[in-house]
């Protein structure tokens, strides 16, 4: 009976990984189709070299975002062997291109239930990572504002000051815990804590935060390549590229905060350049960024089909 269900659960598993690929496939063609259209109407030389250069930092970033992923998952007594971790990570990417946030949760917790590890506990994990994405995300921003191209903010920099002190006040376990006790309490659930320490908190924050500073020099050399943008106003363009982030995070019904992105972007970005070049680099970022994560997943893809073929071998061999 107990072999009936497992062979049943891989059956459904599998079908599952074939709809959610269907899935991601139909969302991603339909939204490169729009974007080549609109891109090929626009009038502008880019500087290859830069762009690269941009990819490069935010494969730098992802692959850093999918150790921080392991090291979160550590902390909290629920990891798997690194490489799993990052494989399963990079895969989980392509849940943001199906709405909602659940399936970038669903697609993670395979190999951590072959591992043993609860499926709760992968829950609270992927919790705290979008917190602390969303908190280094929110960091970068306020430290940006010091940048903001207007005179408009110079008589309020002490309300940027106090929001970063009460930036580090709301990063407390217990406070986290407060909130994650009401979801228990929601879902039925006791064990909806982190076993956190403020200084461990404080550290995982800060490790996010200097990986947005890493995506936000990507970012800005992404926009530098399409127009020169000065490099006084790089951090300016990380901060806002932060913002466009949180926004996105939490517009959890879009496709990866699909044209909510990129109008963040627009309207912060055209303070420091001309309108025409504000909608190249805000259709071009998002095209930037999931052609990285596509290769990303395709490498993943790779080593994993290697490293299955070296098993069998050495099964076979013995």
């Amino acid at each position: 009976m107990k072999q009936y269900f497992k062979n049943n659960k891989d059956k459904i598993l599998k079908i599952s990984k074939i709809v959610f690929l269907i899935l991601v496939v139909i969302f991603l063609a339909k939204y490169f189709a729009t974007n080549i259209d609109d891109i090929k109407k626009l009038d502008f030389k880019m500087n290859w070299g830069v762009f690269a250069l941009s990819m490069i930092f935010y494969f730098i970033y992802k692959i850093t975002l999918a150790s921080l992923w392991h090291y979160i998952t550590y902390l909290n007594d629920s990891s798997i062997k690194y490489k799993d971790a990052v494989v399963s990570y990079l895969y989980s990417i392509l849940g943001k291109y199906i709405p909602g946030k659940v399936f970038m949760l669903a697609a993670r917790i395979p190999a951590y239930e072959k591992a043993g590890v609860k499926m709760r506990k992968v829950t609270i994990c992927f919790f705290l990572e979008n917190i602390c994405t969303l908190l280094g995300a929110a960091f970068l921003f306020l430290i940006s504002l010091f940048f903001f191209p207007n005179a408009v903010l110079k008589d309020y920099m002490w309300a940027v000051v106090a929001l970063i002190v009460v930036f580090f006040i709301c990063i407390n376990p217990k406070i986290i815990n407060f909130f994650l006790r009401i979801l228990g309490k929601a879902i039925k659930k006791d064990d909806m804590e982190i076993p956190m320490t403020y200084l461990q908190m404080i550290k995982v924050v800060v490790l996010f935060i200097g990986n947005w500073l890493i995506v936000g020099m990507g970012f800005y050399m992404l926009v530098y390549s399409i127009y020169p943008v000065p490099i006084s106003e790089a951090l300016y363009c990380g901060g806002i590229y932060g913002l466009s982030a949180i926004i996105g995070i939490l517009a959890i019904f879009t496709v990866s905060g699909l044209g909510v992105r990129e109008g963040i972007i627009a309207v912060g970005l055209a303070l420091i350049m001309p309108n025409s070049y504000v909608v190249i680099v805000s259709i071009i970022s998002r095209l930037w960024a999931t052609v990285a994560e596509l290769i990303l997943i395709f490498i993943a893809f790779i080593i994993t089909k290697i490293m299955a073929f070296r098993e069998k071998k050495n099964i076979a061999s013995k």
